[in-house]
């Protein structure tokens, strides 16, 4: 009796071994079935990031693998720079403020997770992490980045709303320093090409 217990515990062990390697080597498979995405896109900045750039330019490059059926996730690295808008003048209360707005650029580092459906013709993604600030008078702050796309093969087409959360803190010749706490925020469009 004690025999066939122990066989029978070798047999449950060796089973179970067997099935969290097949679960392994799907996962594997599935890592290796992945492909990369490089993007570009250009933006609107919203918001107050509208009051302190006037336009937005980002690339990007993915890599995601399907890890259920029209499911992919990933990771993402990415490049977005705000164009300043350079020296702005504006009066409160009889007291005149200038302020000198710089470009500001961020390195976003995220994972980015996107879901296709009509027979893999549309996707809705989205990107979360951190953005770091590389230039100009910003925080890094959490990134986000929801989205909309159309595949067209090789090339798809992109949607999104962009946010960094990060402040700002521009010196001004008034009183008080000009500071804001609802980040960099944009409406993009661009492209992919996926290989």
């Amino acid at each position: 009796m004690k025999k066939l217990l122990v066989l029978a515990a070798i047999a449950v062990f060796s089973f179970t071994s067997v099935n969290a390697q097949d679960g392994v080597d799907k996962v594997i498979d599935q890592a290796k079935n992945g492909g990369f995405k490089v993007g570009a896109n250009i933006g609107l900045p919203l918001s107050t990031a509208g009051d302190l750039a006037s336009f937005n330019i980002g690339f990007d490059i993915a890599y995601l693998f399907e890890v259920m059926e029209n499911l992919e996730v990933g990771g993402l690295v990415a490049y977005t720079h705000f164009f300043g808008d350079g020296v702005y003048t504006y009066e409160f209360d009889d007291v005149i403020f200038i302020g000198d707005y710089e470009d500001t650029s961020f390195v976003p580092i995220a994972t980015s997770a996107r879901y296709y459906f009509a027979e893999r013709k549309f996707f809705g993604g989205l990107d979360l992490g951190y953005a770091i600030n590389v230039s100009g008078e910003a925080d890094g702050g959490f990134y986000y980045r929801p989205k909309f796309g159309f595949n067209l093969g090789m090339i798809a087409l992109i949607a999104s709303y962009q946010g960094i959360s990060g402040g700002v803190n521009y010196n001004t010749s008034g009183p008080t320093d000009i500071v804001t706490g609802s980040g960099f925020n944009s409406f993009n469009v661009g492209a992919e090409y996926s290989f």
